[in-house]
């Protein structure tokens, strides 16, 4: 049984985007991807308990970072649209998320990157997936800015 375990998380993880791996470039395009940004990407959903408390956290790097070399962008991969919306306007009412957000309610765009988890946040540098972060982190707002610090 664990063999078979271990087949099942090593076959799903050879599809999903690795450390190293280049963005396809029509995601790329996709997503309003240049070359010489930075970019966090941040895939949540309104189910995810520890998304809900990292959001805020994302959203006050983002008032530090430089929008001209690092960009943050939310993917939401709730299935259901009008509860993504929702989710999405309550935080923003809050003040808790003021990145731009793209809805993957199809999951096409959650599929290619293939986290292990939620969250999850991918490093994409010059459209290099350059690190990953999967699951809740504490004070995920300064162990991003420190990576920030090192690319």
């Amino acid at each position: 049984m664990k063999k078979i375990i271990l087949y099942t998380l090593l076959s799903v993880s050879s599809f999903a985007y690795q450390k190293g791996d280049t963005v396809d470039i029509a995601l790329q395009k996709q997503l309003h991807m240049v070359k010489d940004k930075i970019y966090i990407i941040d895939f949540f959903a309104s189910w995810c308990s520890s998304c809900k408390k990292e959001i805020p956290l994302i959203s006050k790097v983002n008032k530090k970072i430089d929008p001209t070399h690092v960009e943050i962008i939310g993917i939401d991969v709730d299935k259901d649209n009008e509860k993504a919306m929702a989710f999405q306007k309550k935080l923003r009412l809050k003040e808790k998320l003021n990145f731009r957000v793209v809805n993957d309610p199809k999951n096409i765009i959650v599929s290619k990157f293939n986290p292990i988890g939620m969250p999850a946040l991918y490093y994409v540098k010059e459209g290099k997936v350059v690190d990953i972060i999967y699951g809740a982190v504490d004070n995920i707002d300064q162990k991003i800015i420190l990576d920030m610090e090192k690319l």
